[in-house]
């Protein structure tokens, strides 16, 4: 994780990044990467100035949230899940990218642990978000909109487009993305969101510095997961088959869970194998396959199929030693 530099911390910068995300998250399709500014400044100017930055943020999103409703007439109640979202991924990205330096251990646990646990966090603020009715009516516009697609595929091929609107209706994606979302499906997402937000921290600070002063110091390249894991994975996976035979859907949601959350360990280590790799590069082709690997982590489709490749890469680490510094022979036996 990259360590923020010591020394006391900056209002101003905090204000800045404070303003610079309450603008991205009311700004559309770059709202995902809210938390950046808030990551720059944090990294830029120390842990003080993280936490400021993030009090500012939220105090910012909350007036501005309450002032526009009050000016359109709405509801307060149907903002609070809204709120609450904003100021939980905000403090979670402060403790993600600069823990505090006193306080218990746990505070201070693995940069590769803290992911896991803001993601669980955020998984559960986004659970309470989505069931606002803001959220149902976005959904099922979403819904609505693909299951009109489907049926427009058909052409003219009328017996298709019967089945397609059968099968694809609107009242069957939304119950597929409630499924999709409750068994790790919105615990996935977080993770990816603050991955790309944190990596998305990291590379602007490095480049304002312009030096490796906001690189990774231990963090993923150095972590592993513990190796009784895979038992709980397996059993986890188990339990899953045997509670839908037995039809006992919320344990099998439980599992479900547990299962993500191995899995997102194990995409954490397949992320350090995957690091400890790059390093073994040089500078120009590290960065050239850094910006790569992000634009695949990006992309729709293909992203799926990287991910999953990961996963196996961390599982793999179980059998086969893949993070091992090999010391070079020289060409020549010595004298």
């Amino acid at each position: 994780m990259g360590s923020p530099p010591e020394g006391e911390g900056r209002v101003l910068p905090g204000l800045v990044g404070a303003l610079a995300s309450v603008l991205l998250v009311r700004g559309g399709l770059l709202g995902i990467l809210f938390m950046v500014p808030l990551g720059v400044v944090g990294l830029l100017f120390g842990r003080r100035t993280a936490w400021t930055g993030t009090l500012l943020a939220v105090l910012f999103d909350t007036v501005c949230t309450l002032g526009l409703s009050l000016f359109s007439g709405g509801a307060v109640a149907e903002l609070l899940p809204g709120l609450g979202y904003f100021a939980l991924m905000a403090f979670a990205l402060a403790w993600l990218i600069a823990p505090p330096l006193g306080g218990p251990d746990f505070v201070r646990i693995r940069a590769a642990y803290r992911l896991i646990l803001v993601s669980l966090a955020g998984a559960a603020a986004g659970a309470a978000f989505i069931r606002g009715d803001s959220q149902e009516l976005f959904m099922r516009a979403q819904a609505e909109l693909i299951s009109s697609m489907a049926a427009a595929s058909a052409g003219a091929d009328a017996v298709r487009r019967s089945i397609l609107e059968q099968e694809l209706s609107p009242e069957r994606l939304m119950a597929l993305f409630t499924t999709v979302q409750a068994r790790g499906g919105l615990l996935g997402s977080m993770m990816l969101i603050f991955f790309i937000n944190r990596q998305f921290s990291l590379a602007l600070a490095a480049f304002i510095r312009r030096r490796r002063g906001c690189r990774e110091e231990g963090g993923l390249v150095t972590f592993h997961v513990p190796a009784r894991l895979v038992w709980v994975f397996s059993l986890s996976l188990g339990a899953i088959l045997l509670f839908r035979v037995l039809g006992l859907s919320p344990a099998e949601t439980a599992a479900w869970n547990c299962a993500m959350c191995c899995v997102l360990m194990y995409l954490a280590q397949g992320f350090g194998i995957m690091r400890f790799l790059l390093s073994r590069r040089p500078p120009g082709r590290r960065v050239l396959l850094s910006i790569g690997i992000i634009l695949v982590i990006v992309s729709p489709g293909i992203n799926v199929m990287a991910l999953g490749l990961l996963i196996l890469l961390g599982i793999a680490e179980h059998w086969a030693p893949l993070r091992v510094v090999r010391d070079r022979q020289p060409s020549t036996p010595a004298v």
